[in-house]
């Protein structure tokens, strides 16, 4: 009896480890994938150096840790375990609230007065580093009101601010902490920046909001939520632009299965059953427009929390054309572009209506991800001024031999070629200290102005020459292949050549 009880543990065990190999190796048996962002470990080379040293047998057991038979489903189990026995979760970058409230330990880290630490080496450094985006936001919205357009700037609010009494006890928020959440209000109040304050105004209703203005388990502002602060927006746009939007007409709320993304965290934690039994708070709503109603162009520029907004709102039946540029990088709603890189900002400036910059209270020490710095210089200057700066920063590389030996590392390591990780950090040099690189910048109104500029207004002779320039394609090929001949950038030589004929036009009158 005692053989046959072993026989059959033995073969249930063989039967176990055969069934994942075959999972590891076929995968029949369909798992959901977990959640997060996670980067595969690649099979290790087999090599006798690779093997000497110990990096294959290390690597390999990477490798299968990652990616043995059954592991999501084992990792929900085990994840469900250390959730029910022990209340805690192997997310580090969550922290468990009271009553199963969920929060991202960026806004905790902000609470407690130490995110700006991963942004400044000290605080009058991080004051400083504030007020200078506030300043040149104030100075590109003065130029693009100049146009006819419209900057503003959207305070997201942050969970912890919001509802910091469900954080555990032993998070305080220190006294006098001073946060981006806090200052850049007292800065656009005194240099006159258009901004509406949702962090401020979620803080004022939350006790008399009917609904949870965050959802128990995300991190983002809730869908219910969001949906007014987008009401409360466009209001602010029309007022802004004196115009008159289609009306969002918000029905009584409703409790309704979990939307993406009022559950992001509880997402991440990849439990093997749901957390919240009850279903969050949402509102039907409809369009609401007239004769009087106007579709402008929208550029936004923020982080995540736009999502709230574009997911659930039909955004191409309130504006004539909307692109989101995710932290100044990914572009989304631009069927002509992936990333900023690819954009002619010049033409995306001049053919919007409103900017608005968008960001959340941990996210504010980085606002803008250098837009403003970039969008100032290609509203101020020519790319040959832009072009000649980013030339000197990388002469400066050149003639500094231990800069040059760092930049050689950072190329190998990244596995690029060393010009361009010499470029990339030049750009990254030149737009964190716009106004060092462009002394025209350094003024409160900058007066000068990048000459392509002309080829969006009707009425400037030079203006016709270059749209005629760029609607003949053989024309531009000649210019292209001038361009390459003087070493000049493109738009340099078309607007010296569209001076030159408007010069002869009116000499031979």
């Amino acid at each position: 009896m005692k053989k046959t009880v072993c026989l059959i543990l033995c073969l249930l065990t063989m039967s176990f480890f055969l069934l994942i190999d075959i999972q590891q190796q076929w995968h029949p048996f369909p798992c959901e994938p977990l959640n997060g962002v996670q980067e595969a470990t690649p099979i290790p080379e087999v090599t006798m150096t690779n093997f000497a040293s110990g990096q294959m047998q290390s690597g390999l057991e990477q490798y299968i840790r990652e990616h043995f038979g059954f592991r999501e489903p084992l990792i929900r189990l085990y994840n469900q375990y250390l959730w029910d026995c022990y209340h805690q979760t192997n997310v580090k970058s969550i922290l468990v609230g009271k009553h199963h409230y969920l929060y991202n330990t960026d806004f905790v880290d902000d609470y407690q007065g130490l995110h700006w630490k991963n942004y400044a080496s000290d605080l009058p450094t991080m004051q400083h580093n504030l007020l200078m985006e506030a300043m040149r936001l104030k100075k590109l919205q003065d130029i693009l009101a100049g146009y006819g357009k419209t900057l503003f700037v959207m305070l997201e609010p942050g969970k912890t601010r919001v509802y910091p009494e469900y954080l555990p006890d032993r998070i305080v928020e220190p006294e006098g902490n001073l946060t981006a959440a806090d200052l850049y209000p007292v800065y656009f109040d005194s240099l006159g920046v258009n901004y509406i304050n949702i962090d401020r105004w979620f803080q004022q209703a939350k006790d008399t909001a009917t609904f949870p203005l965050y959802p128990q388990l995300g991190t983002h502002w809730s869908n219910l939520a969001a949906l007014y602060a987008t009401d409360s927006l466009l209001h602010y746009m029309e007022q802004l632009g004196n115009i008159t939007m289609p009306e969002l007409a918000i029905s009584e709320s409703t409790y309704d299965t979990t939307m993406t993304p009022d559950d992001d965290l509880e997402k991440l934690l990849n439990l093997a059953r749901p957390m919240r039994s009850v279903p969050n708070q949402y509102a039907h709503f409809t369009l609401e427009s007239d004769s009087n109603t106007i579709k402008p162009s929208w550029l936004v520029v923020g982080d995540s929390y736009f999502w709230n907004i574009s997911y659930h709102i039909p955004l191409d039946q309130i504006f004539k054309q909307h692109h989101f540029w995710y932290y100044n990088s990914s572009v989304f709603y631009d069927s002509e572009h992936s990333n900023t890189g690819q954009v002619d900002w010049l033409d995306e400036l001049m053919n919007t209506d409103f900017v608005t910059v968008s960001y959340c209270t941990a996210n504010l020490y980085a606002m803008s991800n250098h837009f403003s710095s970039k969008a100032l210089a290609t509203l101020c200057c020519n790319r040959e001024e832009i072009r000649q700066a980013l030339q000197n920063i990388m002469t400066s590389m050149r003639n500094t031999p231990e800069w040059i030996d760092a930049l050689q590392a950072k190329a190998e390591a990244q596995g690029q070629p060393l010009e361009t990780v010499m470029h990339n950090d030049a750009e990254y040099m030149l737009y964190s200290d716009i106004e060092r690189y462009l002394p025209s910048l350094q003024e409160t109104h900058p007066t000068s102005r990048n000459d392509m500029i002309r080829y969006y207004d009707a009425n400037d002779p030079i203006g016709a020459i270059l749209r005629n320039m760029h609607n003949d394609p053989q024309w531009m090929e000649s210019l292209k292949a001038k361009a390459v001949e003087k070493q000049l950038d493109l738009e340099t030589v078309m607007v010296q050549d569209a001076e030159w004929m408007l010069q002869q036009a009116a000499g031979n009158q």
